[in-house]
């Protein structure tokens, strides 16, 4: 199984980024890809960047969790979320929201799903975590938390807006995390790493394929997994 995570950065330079995302990912041909901060602007387009894509990907199944209403610098109301594409079907999604904690301006969410592949259900967790460490931080607790009384075993990919997270290996257990296998950096402008895959050991990463920083403001995570 080939997942690629993108945080998309809405439309900003959308008519220099498309093509580039679009060749990229037509190259990688992965079989799920996740993306984050996905936007509704209806003063820029009817459509999310996400469908735009699609029409030149064609990928058979699209799930889109904008749900987060946001006052923006640029646009005073925006909403934002939460997608999916998937060549295989999606039989089950489900999109929680995350605590808000004090003082942090984002109410964040997570995207659960049971992509239907030829060998079985891969079960997944598209995530776009709080901007500051603590918060961020406090997310995935939760979020692992949530996974455990329901009493899944998940892949968690998306941007965690943490560097160095493999520093905070004690929040998780049983699992393996993206940048433990191959050392990148996924945000070039802080030269942080904010966007990983941690793949519970039910599974194996086989290969970690990072792009460059053509495509956004974060470059696009791809890990090849198969069954341990």
């Amino acid at each position: 199984m080939r997942i690629t995570t993108l945080n998309l950065q809405g439309f900003a330079d959308w008519d220099g980024r498309s093509p580039r995302i679009v060749e990229y990912l037509r190259s990688l041909d992965p079989d799920v890809i996740l993306f984050q901060e996905v936007v509704f602007l209806p003063e820029v387009s009817p459509f999310s960047p996400v469908e735009l894509l699609n029409r030149e990907l064609g990928m058979s199944v699209r799930h889109e969790s904008v749900t987060r209403l946001q006052s923006g610098r640029v646009h005073t109301v925006y909403r934002e979320g939460l997608a999916l594409l998937s060549k295989w079907p999606v039989p089950t999604t489900q999109t929680l929201a995350l605590r808000r904690e004090d003082g942090d301006p984002h109410q964040r969410i997570i995207q659960l799903a049971d992509v239907q592949a030829e060998d079985g259900i891969w079960p997944l967790v598209n995530v776009h975590l709080s901007v500051r460490d603590d918060f961020a931080l406090a997310h995935l607790g939760e979020t692992l938390q949530i996974l455990r009384a329901k009493g899944e075993r998940r892949v968690l990919g998306g941007d965690f807006n943490v560097d160095h997270l493999e520093q905070h290996a004690g929040i998780w257990r049983d699992a393996t995390l993206s940048s433990s296998v191959e050392q990148y950096r996924s945000h070039p402008s802080t030269k942080e790493n904010d966007d990983y895959f941690l793949v519970p050991n039910e599974f194996r990463i086989d290969r970690v394929v990072v792009s460059g920083d053509e495509l956004s403001d974060h470059e696009a995570v791809t890990v090849d997994l198969s069954r341990a």
